[in-house]
């Protein structure tokens, strides 16, 4: 915080925040109540606030909202324990892998230009699931608009509480995920494809309801991605034969006390891969 002023040394200050606004003034006493009369106010009250000013000069439209958390890492000591703070610092899910520290998760939703639309902090324990649904509901209340808009966010959101939760009052666009039993038949069965207009995708549409909302799933299949998984098949597959050739020709190199002991392990070993088949097996004395 003390060397804050000399950060702006460089930067137009005035042109930045207004005439008469120098460096100097920019201390750790004006930005520490400045931080105060934030905490006091709302940050996602003033952020909203500040977006809702910004929209009557931008003519554009909204026709998507994407929503999505990020978890910000801290060192430090908190008050948790005297509960002064609108958040809890805590350890939670790091999407940084940094399970040893504390933090706190910034909600985020952007609009289909990607310009910030509604922000909240929260507590760092905070999950996805239940912090996209927050999301959501909060820029519904918020962000009142007459255009038919579509909230977008990640598989996190997709459980049947949350679809319950909004029920049909907002349109909405997710991924499935795979742990869904009827995603699974989807996946493994047989469909038929209609092609995009880019010929690298093709795609089939299956009427569903899942958390007793009548919806749409969209299955797309990438020919280029196909490739690199059928590149990355062949791969693992040459891998995993060499390795195990390997065991079995150092299996049969072993001497055996007699042909029955012999067949045993053979068929043992055959047992636990049965990906394999024996064409021609001699056993010599």
């Amino acid at each position: 915080m003390l060397l804050i002023p000399e950060f702006y040394e460089d930067i137009a200050t005035e042109r930045l925040l207004g005439v008469g606004v120098r460096p100097e003034h920019l201390n750790e006493y004006a930005l520490g109540e400045t931080l105060d009369a934030i905490a006091a106010y709302g940050p996602t009250r003033l952020f909203t606030g500040i977006v809702l000013r910004m929209m009557k000069n931008m003519p554009m439209g909204i026709q998507r909202l994407h929503h999505d958390t990020t978890s910000i890492n801290v060192t430090g000591d908190y008050d948790n324990e005297s509960r002064t703070r609108l958040i809890e610092i805590v350890r939670g899910h790091s999407k940084d892998h940094r399970d040893d520290l504390k933090q706190f998760v910034i909600s985020l939703v952007t609009n289909q230009h990607g310009i910030p639309m509604f922000m909240e902090p929260l507590s760092g324990n905070m999950s996805d699931k239940k912090s996209l649904l927050k999301s959501i509901q909060a820029v519904r209340e918020n962000l009142v608009m007459d255009q038919k808009i579509y909230h977008m966010a990640d598989s996190a959101f997709y459980t049947e509480e949350n679809i319950q939760n909004l029920g049909q009052q907002c349109h909405w666009i997710s991924h499935v995920p795979l742990t869904i039993t009827e995603a699974k038949i989807l996946i493994s069965s047989e469909v038929a494809w209609t092609a995009c207009k880019d010929i690298r995708y093709k795609y089939t549409i299956y009427e569903n309801t899942y958390g007793e909302i009548p919806q749409k799933w969209v299955l797309f299949h990438s020919a280029e991605q196909q490739k690199r998984i059928n590149a990355t098949f062949r791969t693992q597959l040459e891998r995993q034969l060499k390795k195990d050739k390997t065991a079995l020709k150092k299996l049969c190199s072993k001497g055996f006390a007699c042909e029955p002991d012999a067949r045993a392990v053979i068929d043992r070993w055959f047992r636990k891969n049965p990906h394999y088949r024996i064409d021609n097996l001699t056993i010599t004395p």
